[in-house]
């Protein structure tokens, strides 16, 4: 058990995809021309380089220890400085979350607690901006919690007050979620701006499952808070409850009126918090007009939402759609204001952004799906016939105009940004925004040995890629016959002797045009065939398979013989893979069989094993744990002999079959090998496995806190024998082998190894290691590695925050 003995100078480049997630909003120096900032559900904060029209990731020196700043709920600027950037992130269930305060337009940053909980990925995460600095204050923040309602600081986030915001000025009756603020920077009390408006979820006001009131104006700077004024038209039209009502979403105000976009949410029942487009089904959605005095008097209000003929329907209720970004300029040369919004979750035909020259008492579709408008799609997965010839725009919550070229506005997208730089014109031109944001949760990686593709990338939401160039974009990969896309596959396999033949476990897309379970390449990936589904095994399998052909459910886990004849499936139940519902197949789907699974004792726990059902939860944690406490198997294929594979299950069992998967039997753990979960995938995965390409019955495993094991079956002895290779204290929690620095065989891993976190290779199985990165090279959550097989010294890195990654040493 070695140590690091140096660090190697690398450059890392990502695999373009491009965009890929959830861009949750934009931010727009008003003072200093061309700053611009994104925000992310999951894949931090980004900076746009103005000159070469490309997002600059400001998370890159994240560890995986901490992945907070991953996380971004919102951010704010001061318009008196324009260095400064302030940040709210968090991600888990901590009471405390993180405030990120940079005085280098996000180059490095400060951190200083949060007396809340964070989470940059929860629902409502696209609403508008929950953090604001005081415009006539730079030292006093305000921040509208998730939790705890709306916070104020007066030193820059060293300590906060909680302000009370509610329906009758009581604390009993305080809304918690707050969902924006915005702050009025005409007048000023005891140096502070006077006049803040705040929207909330309504939840503080409510009356039984119906949203109360959830607009909140002060005019004494934050002292004291009172119902915002609001249209008749706001109220609840039906007796139906299920968490409904008008939520305040986004604003702009132009010096004189505040505008705000409203949704009323018709949610699954989850709570109050869920009242936007992430959570549940938008019912209708609102655009309400303020004319706010300077001194914070509301002198007019009006509900300005684009009417029926706007739409192009009958009646408005006949639709469901909520109302999303908004933004306004003026446009000089008409000498009109221009003001644009978005609706959000209107299926059919599509979201609209809409544009109105008389503050919104008329209005006009710009875009609406593929039918109104101008968008190119140039980055390939995102083309519409590779969508079911449909737009694949969806969630459009926020959009911005360029204060200083009224021509550049943005919309934001479930799956990037989008721009146009000609928005006065009648037909203004859009098209993606998305070179350097990479905001994909990558799964899986492999690395063929031979063939065009270079990797084989399995993701969340997009499916899969096979990269024939590392720095281009994949054209459409991981579709049907028809080129409508799969989602999310959980993994693939090949035969090392026949690397064209891939399997793969996708999930069925959110139309419906593709459906969950196995697809099959025999081209490496060009294209793919859906083999047939295994009904008719047992009741319980046929129960699981319906599910998995419902769209966006995992449909398991698949390995491959060495000589591609072999193909067994483990069928999910939603994250787990039960041993009575794994199934194997010798002609490719033509027909199936029922592995049979045998414990130590003998007894064919395939047949007599019965999941229990499912109890009721309300963390992920609780979930994760009943179905870690499943007899769950992950089938491997052995990379050399097609008759092994070897299963591992939820508490460190050991399986091998010796017939080609027809039958799986429990061997003992070696005895030093530590007791944890072996058969996790997605995101309940807690072990990397990968079994050695050349020589039969060697299996390498990263096991987090555990370090860096091998694992070795003596065919023999029929046993399995097991040494830990890093030292105790070394945290690995990603590997894969490939070629080393100096073209012998390696394994590249991540984690901690002599207290120090980053990316190494060893090329001695341990006794040496050599560090990879630097610390601004870290890309926070690391989910896969692998090196490449071919060319030393490069391998491969799968974020969940900051897309796919090559590194390769620098010349």
């Amino acid at each position: 058990m070695g140590n690091v003995i140096g660090t190697r100078e690398y450059t890392y480049k990502n695999i373009p995809i491009p965009g890929g997630g959830y861009v949750t909003g934009f931010l727009f120096h008003e003072k200093e021309e061309n700053l611009l900032y994104a925000r992310t559900d999951i894949g931090g904060t980004y900076r746009f380089e103005f000159k070469t029209r490309t997002w600059k990731s400001l998370m890159n020196h994240v560890k995986q220890e901490d992945v907070s700043e991953t996380y971004p709920l919102s951010f704010a600027v001061d318009n008196n400085n324009s260095g400064l950037l302030y940040l709210v992130c968090g991600y888990s269930n901590k009471d405390t979350g993180k405030l990120c305060i940079s005085s280098d337009k996000g180059e490095t940053f400060i951190y200083k607690e949060m007396p809340c909980k964070i989470h940059g990925n929860n629902p409502g995460r696209g609403t508008g901006e929950r953090l604001q600095v005081d415009p006539n204050n730079s030292n006093l923040l305000y921040f509208g919690s998730q939790s705890k309602g709306l916070m104020r600081s007066d030193n820059q986030g060293d300590s906060w007050e909680f302000i009370t915001v509610s329906i009758d000025g009581t604390a009993d009756k305080n809304e918690q979620e707050i969902t924006f603020v915005w702050i009025d920077p005409r007048e000023t009390i005891e140096g502070r701006s006077k006049t803040i408006v705040v929207g909330t979820s309504g939840e503080g006001s409510s009356i039984g499952k119906f949203r109360g009131h959830s607009l909140f104006i002060s005019t004494d700077g934050a002292m004291t808070f009172r119902p915002l004024q609001e249209p008749e038209s706001l109220l609840p039209k039906t007796e139906e409850s299920g968490y409904t009502g008008y939520v305040g979403a986004r604003y702009v105000f132009d010096g004189e009126y505040l505008y705000v976009t409203m949704s009323e949410a018709a949610s699954y029942g989850w709570s109050f918090t869920c009242y936007s487009c992430d959570c549940g089904m938008q019912k209708s959605g609102k655009v309400v007009r303020y004319h706010i005095g300077t001194s914070g008097e509301v002198i007019e209000y009006m509900d300005i939402t684009p009417t029926a003929i706007d739409f192009g329907v009958d009646n408005l209720d006949d639709i469901s759609f909520g109302m999303g970004g908004i933004a306004l300029t003026y446009d000089k040369e008409a000498d009109t204001p221009v003001l644009i919004c978005s609706t959000i979750c209107y299926q059919h035909p599509g979201d609209i952004v809409f544009l109105s020259r008389d503050n919104g008492q008329t209005w006009r579709k710009i875009l609406q799906g593929l039918e109104i408008g101008r968008i190119n799609f140039t980055v390939p997965y995102m083309k519409p016939e590779y969508n079911g010839h449909e737009s694949i725009l969806h969630w459009l919550t926020d959009v911005k105009i360029n204060p200083y070229n009224p021509n550049h506005a943005l919309f934001n997208s479930g799956t990037g940004a989008f721009v146009t730089y000609n928005l006065l014109a009648e037909d203004c031109t859009w098209e993606p925004e998305c070179k350097g944001i990479e905001e994909t949760v990558h799964l899986n990686l492999y690395a063929p040995s031979k063939g065009d593709v270079k990797l084989i990338d399995i993701l969340g939401d997009l499916g899969g890629f096979a990269f024939t160039d590392l720095d281009q974009p994949a054209e459409n990969t991981f579709a049907d016959e028809n080129g409508d896309r799969y989602i999310t596959c959980i993994n693939a396999d090949y035969s090392e002797n026949n690397q064209e033949y891939v399997v793969v476990t996708p999930r069925g897309n959110w139309t419906g045009k593709t459906k969950g379970g196995l697809i099959v390449s025999r081209d490496q990936c060009k294209t793919f065939e859906h083999l047939p589904q295994p009904y008719g095994l047992s009741p319980f399998i046929d129960e699981l398979l319906d599910e998995i052909m419902r769209p966006n459910v995992n449909a398991g886990w698949v390995a491959m013989s060495a000589d591609s004849t072999t193909i067994v499936w483990s069928i999910a139940k939603v994250l787990s893979i039960p041993v009575n519902a794994v199934v194997y197949t010798k002609d490719c789907g033509k027909t199936y069989h029922k592995c049979r699974i045998y414990d130590k004792d003998g007894e064919c726990i395939s047949e007599t094993y019965e999941c229990p059902p499912v109890p009721a939860w309300k963390t992920y944690d609780e979930f994760f744990a009943y179905c870690n406490s499943l007899c769950n198997i992950k089938i491997m294929a052995d990379r050399v002999n097609p008759k092994v594979f070897y299963g591992f299950g939820e508490a460190s069992q050991f399986y091998i079959s010796t017939d080609g998967g027809v039958s799986f039997y429990q061997k003992e753990r070696p005895d030093n090998f530590p007791v944890m979960v072996l058969s996790g995938f997605d995101c309940n995965n807690y072990a990397e496995i990968r079994v050695q390409q050349g020589e039969e019955g060697v299996i390498w495993m990263a096991l987090g806190e555990h370090g860096l094991w091998k694992v070795i079956y003596d065919a023999n002895n029929e046993e399995f024998k097991a040494e830990r290779i890093t030292k105790e204290g070394d945290m690995i929690k990603c590997q894969g082998m490939g070629l080393g620095l100096h073209g012998e065989k390696a394994i590249y891993m991540s984690g901690t190894i002599s207290g120090e976190y980053g990316f190494f290779v060893t090329e001695d199985e341990g006794k040496t290691y050599i560090r990879l990165n630097s610390e601004k090279q870290m890309y926070g959550d690391i989910m896969s590695i692998i090196g490449d097989p071919r060319v030393r010294g490069r391998f491969y890195l799968a974020t969940g925050s900051r897309g796919v990654l090559y590194g390769v040493p620098t010349e």
